[in-house]
């Protein structure tokens, strides 16, 4: 992965930190008992992340959030599993947004993969990054890490370092070696007579001992949880409709906050012309100007989102407010013609010299896209005893409370903040500053006037057009196939910035190859979006080796078989797709065709099969059969679950995901124009694990980029071939 600034920024304070301080000093730090100090009282911090109480609950205090993906039930599976718990004794809680509970793990995990070092060394990287994420408020949950990282390399064996410890104590009590003492549903057990201890009995001692540098991890022939389908720890509470979310969040005597956004981006708004009116409006408190807009403060929602609809302000004209989307495409078309531009993602062999085979032309574009959550951004800001509260939803709950405290102009420790279930995040709620946090900083403007709770909470049309957005794209293919269908010449120039390069390379054999990339910046607000770069490079690559097939007459499957004779794992994914689907090329006698996609990202491979036929004029996606390969399946169940929401993700906007500029702001602005997949449209969708037991992949993400370029693949059997994207509107 190429490393961020974010990465990079961490990575670097770890290691220099760690050389600063000294490494025996970094190894000997033990961070528990800075997690102790953000724990219940009533309980030991035997592990990182773990607490065990007096009653013999076992509390795991989770770095992520939850946002619909269900990463708290695979945490707690890890957990209970390696400790050789009771299902019912673990409860997984959000851990409080402080440095203390900071998350290392997912950046020492982006920097080294599933590399794990051994004893003093391991120690030493595992505290660096720790205090190193600390500094640089990452608590983050994104890039598919929470099982992957957090879960398999970090909690994994501090559950793993908990049971030796309260081995030790068990055995030092009793006076007899460790071999005569062992753990069952969260007691251990004296193996020679009826003697046993609980959990929470051995806790207080156990957290008083050196965690072990290399733990003894479970034979994965002994697991009970893990691999196993459990039920959603959130479900009842979802189901029941009981207030999870931020948006559910209530303060007595709490005003309501809506927002009108300025015509273009990043505009600032310069006199309200009928603030008078608008105060004179039934509930209406205050009129207040915040970034990009003006925020009206209501005793209740709709007098409040109402009164907002009918401000009339006067704003700023910037510089790109007569810019579009179109002309932003002109400018990236002579921008990949100029080589002088050209930044290299990857070369190998000699492309400029293959002259011989068949050669293949082919232009692609995407649009930008908008994250567009079921809950729109929203935040509640209180303030008890001189400290300011502040409760949502973000993916990263220590980065916003900092941020909150920076806009306030107060020092952290006099704001808490309380992380919410989200509804979706997708990489909007990722943090990062003014653009991320927009609505984060017209609250702050807005409490800081009124001095009273206030919840503000976006319109659907708010969210759409003041939303961060996936980019724009072009990219430009050139590729030559011989006589006997061997790739020769794969040669790429796309527009747009590749932060995570593995996600713009094709995974097949092509010994002449090149990447470049021009990245220049423009006015539209970026955030990373569900798949990342993937989301892009899929649709290019997989459209590319399909036209590349069809140019040698070979069946697109085989085709790619014969070009991955280095990655068994992603023909495994291949083979089982086309098995599930009982492919067939061409197009079948009822006018349907099959298209194909296969890909990896965040450590997973996926294929996914498309059943299309021309409906009108206009694609429709009968079936999807989609084989996965996460390596080792915490939640069969949470999987299958992922790829489905997953696919039915990019299927919109495969289909119609698209945001248009105009004037220098957002065309669109609600579900009527910028549309999603609804039941008429979704089709029926099959998928089957194949797991190889290797390190765990990510599955949040991994199923989103395929069926853009499955689809196309598809219609281009039936109808000329799209490049592209959306394919209809």
């Amino acid at each position: 992965m190429k490393l961020n600034r974010r990465v990079f920024l961490v990575s670097g304070l770890a290691i220099g930190g760690g050389l600063g301080v000294g490494l025996g000093l970094v190894a000997a730090h033990d961070p528990r008992n800075e997690q102790q100090e953000g724990a219940d009282a009533d309980g030991s911090l035997v592990a990182l992340w773990i607490q065990i109480r007096s009653d013999n609950t076992i509390r795991v205090l989770s770095p992520h959030t939850e946002m619909g993906q269900g990463a708290h039930t695979g945490l707690r599976q890890i957990v209970a599993e390696e400790l050789d718990a009771l299902w019912e004794q673990v409860h997984v809680e959000q851990a409080p947004a402080d440095s203390s509970f900071s998350n290392g793990a997912i950046i020492q995990g982006f920097v080294l993969q599933d590399k794990v070092l051994s004893g003093f060394f391991q120690r030493v990287l595992d505290n660096a990054f720790f205090i190193g994420s600390g500094l640089a408020d990452v608590q983050m949950t994104g890039g598919s890490t929470s099982i992957r990282f957090t879960g398999w390399k970090s909690m994994r064996i501090a559950a793993a370092a908990a049971r030796q410890l309260l081995l030790q104590v068990a055995a030092n009590r009793l006076g007899v070696e460790l071999e005569q003492v062992e753990t069952r549903d969260g007691k251990v057990y004296d193996k020679k007579s009826s003697t046993s201890f609980t959990y929470g009995e051995l806790a207080f001692d156990a957290a008083q001992l050196p965690v072990p540098q290399n733990p003894i991890l479970k034979n994965p022939k002994q697991y009970r949880y893990v691999g196993k389908s459990a039920p959603r720890n959130d479900l009842a509470e979802k189901v029941f409709g009981r207030p999870v979310y931020g948006m559910d969040k209530a303060i007595e005597g709490m005003l309501h906050v809506a927002v009108k956004g300025t015509k273009a981006i990043f505009s600032e708004v310069l006199s309200i012309d009928n603030e008078e009116d608008i105060l004179t409006r039934r509930g209406v408190k205050a009129v207040v100007i915040v970034q990009e807009g003006v925020a009206v403060v209501a005793d209740n929602p709709w007098r409040a989102e109402q009164a907002a609809k009918a401000v009339k302000f006067t704003e700023s004209k910037p510089m790109h407010a007569n810019l579009s989307s179109s002309q932003l495409l002109s400018e990236m078309k002579i921008a990949i013609q100029d080589p002088n531009r050209y930044s290299i993602v990857e070369e190998r062999g000699d492309v400029d010299s293959i002259q011989e085979g068949t050669l293949i032309h082919a232009n692609y574009f995407v649009p930008f896209l908008a994250h567009a959550t079921m809950e729109t951004p929203n935040i509640t800001i209180w303030q008890e005893d001189g400290v300011v509260h502040a409760a949502c939803g973000v993916q990263n709950p220590l980065s916003a409370r900092v941020y909150i405290a920076k806009k306030m102009g107060i020092p952290v420790d006099q704001v808490v903040f309380h992380p919410h279930t989200m509804g979706g995040g997708f990489g909007r709620r990722a943090g990062g500053g003014d653009d991320m946090y927009n609505y984060i900083t017209q609250a702050c403007t807005v409490f800081q006037r009124v001095q009273q709770p206030i919840k503000l909470s976006w319109s659907r049309e708010m969210d759409i057009r003041f939303d961060r957005y996936r980019k724009q794209s072009i990219a430009r293919y050139e590729g030559r196939v011989s006589d006997d269908g061997v790739i020769l010449l794969w040669d790429v120039v796309s527009y747009g910035e590749v932060n995570i390069p593995d996600d713009a390379i094709p995974a097949y054999d092509i010994s002449n190859f090149r990447s470049q990339n021009v990245h220049e910046e423009t006015f539209v607000p970026y955030a990373y979006w569900r798949s990342v770069e993937a989301s892009i490079h899929c649709f290019y690559n997989e459209c590319f080796v399909d036209e590349l097939a069809g140019a040698a007459k070979i069946d697109p499957i085989q085709f790619r078989l014969t070009h991955l004779t280095q990655d068994p794992r992603m023909c495994r994914v291949i083979e089982s797709a086309r098995d599930m689907a009982q492919w067939k090329y061409g197009v079948d006698d009822d006018g349907s065709a099959m298209g194909v996609a296969a890909y990896s990202l965040f450590g997973s491979y996926c294929c996914q099969i498309a059943k299309v036929s021309m409906v009108n004029g206009k694609p429709k996606v009968h079936d999807v059969w989609c084989a996965i390969d996460c390596g080792t399946v915490i939640n069969p169940d949470g999987v299958i679950a992922q790829m489905e929401g997953g696919m039915i993700f990019g299927l919109s906007a495969a289909l119609y995901g698209r945001i248009d500029i105009e004037n220098g702001g957002i065309v669109q602005s609600n579900f009527h124009d910028y549309r999603m997949v609804r039941m008429a449209d979704a089709p029926r969708l099959h998928v089957r694990l194949v797991p190889d037991g290797s390190f765990p992949g990510g599955v949040g993400e991994i199923a989103v980029p395929h069926l853009s370029a499955a689809v196309a693949n598809a219609m281009a059997l039936l109808t000329t071939r799209p490049r592209n994207l959306p394919l209809i509107g």
